[in-house]
């Protein structure tokens, strides 16, 4: 196939930029002259600089200068190409990011916080300086100096919270925070008002996400109560507001039908007070956590998804899965025709995960599917949100079973993040990790561990560089390559080739399993289902150590544990149950309790999966084994023909399999979607899994080990930053007029 030419503006593009010279007499000059373009050819100027090491300094210079780079990210078409830059700069150790960060900071501290002027800022009126169109209105009663000022202060608050989404959705989580941080400490000296808070909410909404990515579940805790606090306040206004209207109305009705008949009067009552139930009263018994307050709020409901998924991600991360599933619901909730693309694939993403942790795999099918389809057809296969949404089809396919499948897409979006971010970056280290792990379950039975162990080392090296030493992140990481050297001593073990090489390795694994389980006491306490995992991790490693009775403590404390959290049927019990039972069968000589076991885990299993579960291999060679050493023949041949008919089902179902990846209708609603969702979760059957989602590689015993972070999911959506568009919406209508919501909902689908 002949390649076509390149374009006249490619071919003169490439010209410029392999003429630009750096040198400290013409740097000023060739810096003014780029600043000068329009603002999509200065990001194509830049994205070529980046193919030249001579470039890296003026390009450097270029990014750190606030008001350009600013001019670019606006525009959102270009934020993939600035990533690129960006991106570009720190692989060739170049601080741009600190920079920016840095001067963001001390600019908005010296010239606004610390400014004589502030004082005006907490007098003016927003909707005075912001009108329909961004304008600053001059009706107000400020000084011309106090004007400019506040104009100005408002805009620094607009600069900041796109510098922080930028940072958040580009890696970059700790500069992010500290941008944020200064943002809503300016946002919070506004005069209070309905505009004001939606620009809070805005703000706090992509703190939580920075937070929540990068750990800091404290601090995220006391941002996801302010986001509340305000929902709360707003919701409690508007119902105020309604009611006096009702009232207003109710006493127009009164004095209408006072010179009708009585009948018709009473009539007139009744249907007025019916009317107020089920409006006013239906729902102000709801708990916010779960119930529809909001939906009487005039706060826009894009604002709103996107809110309680975040706080869906921060219980997820926290592994508190039935607050997650619940406030992902609600944001489900919030999604309709005018949601933003990006928040509607990151709502779908969530509540898909919530549905995988809940076992409910036909749902979470459904939505994940679609969060990929809508994702490509959105953004295209080379864009952050699609590698995204492949990330969680991912975690969905290693969950139901399909391992070989999981790989192939977590291969994928590995390499798109690699394309987008470079080598040196907290996505790409995430993305490392998780295919680190499921390449570590694919390959268990063959023990090739070799591509499996340099992925883990890969995201092991980027973290230590990007993330302080005792960092959960930096241990979530640690804990998968003390799986891996695990796995590893016990093959060297088995071939007797090095004893003190095998010895060695387990005493490595047990310091970083040790390690991860003091982060996670730290982090989330004894009673967390994180916490649990780790003492199931022990407990494996410490049977593979021959320490047979501490092992049978830690599988003790992570089935408590688990039992109290999740109940005595869940998925993560049964692996427990399955562990404890394979430590007294094989090493304790404990034959009844092992039995017992074994049936229970197996009853969970078939419960959630079917009989061809692969993971029931395991336990029926374990009771097998059982009945061959008491010599109960009878059931030594009943769960013998069970396993070969097991195989055979296996054999039916890899032949049923789906292709990769499974393709669903593209231009299905997200009415029909919401609707379908809904009504599945109706009578929805748990644990119910297409037999084409089965592969038949992984290993029951495997899956412990799975104190993987989830992903990171910086769902920090770049709409709704434009703080004059938010005026814009308010200036619609007062926030007591119904047009308000329609409008103010529109102020999430730009930029």
């Amino acid at each position: 196939m002949v390649r076509e030419p390149p374009s006249l503006y490619s071919s003169c593009l490439v010209a410029y930029v392999r003429n630009l010279n750096y040198s400290v007499t013409s740097m000023d000059r060739t810096v003014v002259d780029l600043r000068m373009l329009p603002t999509a050819i200065l990001a194509n100027v830049y994205e070529q600089m980046c193919n030249h090491d001579s470039l890296k300094e003026i390009l450097l210079v270029q990014l750190t200068d606030l008001n350009t780079f600013q001019k670019v990210i606006r525009q959102a078409s270009l934020k993939q190409i600035m990533f690129k830059c960006v991106q570009t700069l720190m692989t060739a150790r170049r601080p741009v990011v600190t920079e920016l960060r840095t001067k963001f900071c001390r600019t908005t501290r010296v010239y606004y916080l610390e400014n004589e002027n502030v004082a005006t800022v907490k007098e003016a009126r927003l909707e005075d300086f912001l009108g329909a169109h961004g304008e600053v209105s001059h009706e107000t009663s400020i000084c011309q100096d106090g004007r400019q000022f506040v104009a100005a202060f408002i805009e620094q608050v607009d600069n900041g919270i796109r510098l922080g989404s930028f940072l958040c959705e580009s890696g970059w989580l700790e500069e992010s925070l500290h941008v944020f941080n200064i943002t809503l400490s300016m946002i919070q000296l506004l005069q209070a008002s309905y505009l004001r808070s939606l620009i809070e909410l805005n703000c706090l909404q992509k703190l939580l996400c920075a937070q929540t990515a990068f750990c800091c579940f404290k601090e995220a805790n006391i941002t996801c109560a302010q986001a509340l606090n305000i929902i709360d306040k707003l919701t409690q206004e508007r119902q105020q507001e309604l009611r006096l209207q009702r009232s207003k109305l109710e006493g127009t009705t009164r004095g209408t039908c006072s010179s009708s008949s009585s009948s018709s009067s009473g009539r007139a009552n009744c249907c007025s007070g019916n009317s107020k139930r089920s409006f006013l009263t239906s729902s102000s018994s709801c708990a916010l956590a779960g119930g529809d307050n909001d939906r009487l709020s005039n706060i826009p409901n894009s604002l709103l998804a996107n809110i309680y998924q975040q706080i869906s991600v921060l219980h997820f991360y926290r592994s508190e899965y039935d607050l997650s599933y619940r406030w992902s619901i609600r944001a489900l909730k919030h999604i309709n025709k005018n949601t933003p693309d990006k928040i509607i694939v990151d709502v779908l993403r969530q509540v898909a995960k919530s549905c995988v942790v809940k076992r409910q795999f036909q749902l979470a099918s459904m939505l994940i599917k679609q969060a990929v389809c809508r994702a490509r057809t959105s953004f295209g296969t080379n864009h952050q949100k699609y590698a995204d949404a492949l990330l969680d089809y991912g975690f969905f396919l290693l969950n139901v079973d399909s391992i070989a499948n999981s790989v192939a897409v977590y291969t994928e979006a590995h390499e798109i993040l690699c394309r987008i971010f470079g080598p040196r970056n907290l996505h790409v280290a995430v993305a490392h990790e998780d295919l680190a792990y499921c390449l570590y379950v694919l390959e268990y039975s063959s023990g090739k561990f070799d591509s499996a162990t340099e992925n883990v080392e890969q995201a092991i090296d980027i973290m230590k560089e990007l993330v302080p030493s005792n960092h959960l992140m930096l241990a979530s990481a640690k804990r998968v390559k003390a799986l891996i050297l695990e796995e590893i001593a016990l093959d060297t073990m088995a071939s007797a080739i090095d004893y003190n090489k095998c010895k060695g390795l387990l005493l490595q694994s047990e310091e970083l399993h040790q390690s991860a389980l003091h982060l996670s006491l730290e982090a989330f306490g004894e009673i967390n289902v994180q916490t649990a995992k780790h003492y199931g991790n022990l407990g494996r490693l410490y049977q593979s150590m021959s320490k047979f009775e501490a092992a049978e403590q830690m599988h003790k404390r992570a089935i408590k544990i688990k039992t109290d959290i999740l109940g005595p049927y869940d998925y993560e019990v049964g692996l427990s149950i399955g562990h404890l039972a394979s430590l007294y069968n094989y090493h304790m000589q404990k034959h009844q309790e092992a039995e017992e076991l074994y049936l229970k885990s197996i009853e969970i299993s078939l419960r959630l999966f079917g009989e061809s579960y692969s993971g029931l291999e395991y336990d029926y060679r374990g009771l097998i084994h059982i009945y061959d050493i008491t010599g109960d023949m009878t059931r030594y041949d009943q769960y013998s023909n069970i396993l070969e008919e097991w195989r055979l089902l296996r054999e039916e179902n890899q032949a049923v399999r789906n292709n990769y990846p499974a393709m669903i209708s593209e231009d299905t609603t997200m009415e029909e979607v919401t609707r379908k969702f809904f009504e599945m979760c109706s009578n929805c059957i748990t644990g119910s899994v297409p037999l084409s989602e089965s592969d038949g590689s992984i290993n029951h015993n495997l899956l412990e080990a799975d104190g993987v972070r989830p992903e990171c999911v910086c769902g920090n959506d770049c709409a709704g930053d434009e703080i004059s568009e938010i005026a814009a919406a308010a200036a619609a209508g007062a926030p007591s007029t119904v047009p308000v919501i329609v409008a103010a909902d529109e102020i999430l689908r730009s930029a």
